[in-house]
């Protein structure tokens, strides 16, 4: 009986982890978002069919457990880094969630980190009226509404120029552009939100919108470049990472050890959902991932 258990447990992880290499059906791509849980669950079989001396169940999890760390080798840390809150920040972008249960705590963060750029996605007028004097203290604003009663709302201590919004896909999802000068140097500035793979029409959407995007950001090499947001996506989709290759951006948290985002309130399953991607010449430091906001989603932020 254990032997037949732990056989059906393997199995099913080893499925698994090769379906979410597959494009054959749309929702493959949600299997590909958790890799380190099978590896740990992989982890926790090799363990466990070694106590109980079955071998070859124990080199299938040692292959689905490489596998699955292989997949996310970028995101293990290399470059450590002693992130602080108590220090002003360049870029801070949030979804701060349409239904934010704590606004307080936005609120506390936002004034702590007093950056010079914020990004608010899933901004709701009940949110508006929460943050007011923290929203105040930006006199530069771009924000449109998006979908299902909120908006994405970029704003700044700096002048936005050049602002435009372009929409992509059928459901006309937002591209947010605008050009300011940060610590003396001209930027280039979009912020994303694409639908996430909730179903197959919603995922093609996902799809096309990147293919969309990555044109207009990959024509503009005239200034260094940040895009920021909540992408949907985990940074070793294959669509994520031909749009880092096409338009020559790199992230953020690359590098960093693996960073949860997203689900807050289930962190067994968090993978990092959220992004800022900048220019490859351009330096950054104080990468911070949190605190809690009241939003199912971890906020992001970097000094430049």
């Amino acid at each position: 009986m254990t032997f037949l258990i732990l056989s059906i447990l393997t199995g099913i992880f080893a499925l698994i982890t090769i379906l979410g290499y597959s494009k054959l059906v749309w929702w493959f791509t949600i299997l590909d978002f958790f890799r380190l849980q099978y590896a740990a669950i992989a982890t926790i079989l090799i363990f466990l069919t070694v106590f109980f001396a079955f071998y070859p169940l124990a080199i299938i999890n040692l292959v689905v457990a490489g596998f699955n760390l292989y997949r996310i080798r970028h995101f293990f840390p290399r470059k450590p880094h002693k992130p602080t809150q108590d220090c002003n920040k360049t870029i801070f972008s949030v979804n701060a969630y349409k239904d934010n249960s704590d606004p307080e705590e936005l609120r506390k963060i936002i004034k702590i980190t007093d950056p010079k750029i914020l990004l608010i996605l899933e901004m709701t007028e009940h949110l508006e009226k929460k943050l007011i004097n923290e929203f105040s203290n930006y006199a530069y604003r771009l924000q449109t509404p998006v979908r299902d009663g909120f908006s994405i709302c970029l704003m700044s201590k700096v002048p936005l120029i050049d602002t435009k919004i372009t929409f992509h896909g059928k459901s006309d999802t937002p591209l947010m552009h605008a050009t300011a000068k940060i610590n003396g140097k001209d930027y280039q500035l979009y912020s994303a939100h694409p639908k996430p793979a909730l179903n197959k029409e919603w995922s093609i959407e996902r799809h096309s919108y990147f293919a969309e995007i990555e044109e207009i950001i990959a024509d503009k090499k005239d200034l260094p470049i940040i895009i920021m947001g909540d992408f949907n996506s985990v940074p070793w989709e294959k669509h994520f990472t031909q749009f880092l290759k096409k338009t020559n951006l790199k992230s953020t948290i690359k590098d960093q050890g693996y960073k949860v985002t997203w689900p807050v309130y289930f962190p067994l399953m968090g993978i990092p959902m959220d992004h800022i991607l900048i220019s490859p010449d351009q330096t950054y430091s104080n990468l911070q991932v949190g605190p809690y906001v009241g939003s199912d989603h971890f906020p992001l932020s970097i000094n430049l």
